[in-house]
């Protein structure tokens, strides 16, 4: 029992550390493409930084955005799609993709995302 829980924390310790990283990066990127295309907002200007991130195709982005939507601007109150949003879905989606084993995360990312990434964005 004591090794699963010790094995717990460091991977909760590894999760954070990702999720931290990442945020940061994903805020650098939202600065960088804000500063390049000053007149993009909202969804246009999170489909470009998916876009410039991830390499992907121009028709991959909205989809991305769709599922962000869907996961957290829904339920419990119906809301706009904010950047944290964003780069919460994204973080998980990698996350769990880069670790097939898991079925979910032990760190509360969102809540590691919401301390990098301002709630205005």
């Amino acid at each position: 029992m004591r090794g699963h829980r010790l094995r717990e924390l460091v991977l909760s310790l590894k999760e954070h550390r990702y999720a931290r990283c990442a945020s940061r990066i994903m805020l650098r990127s939202y600065q960088r493409v804000r500063r390049k295309n000053g007149q993009l907002r909202g969804k246009a200007l999170y489909e470009q930084i998916l876009i410039e991130r991830s390499r992907l195709d121009c028709s991959d982005a909205p989809g991305i955005l769709l599922r962000a939507e869907q996961s957290y601007c829904h339920w419990p109150v119906r809301r706009e799609l904010r950047y944290r949003d964003v780069v919460h879905y994204v973080l998980v989606s990698e996350y769990l993709r880069s670790n097939p084993t898991r079925r979910g995360t032990l760190a509360n990312m969102g809540a590691i995302v919401a301390r990098v990434i301002p709630a205005e964005l």
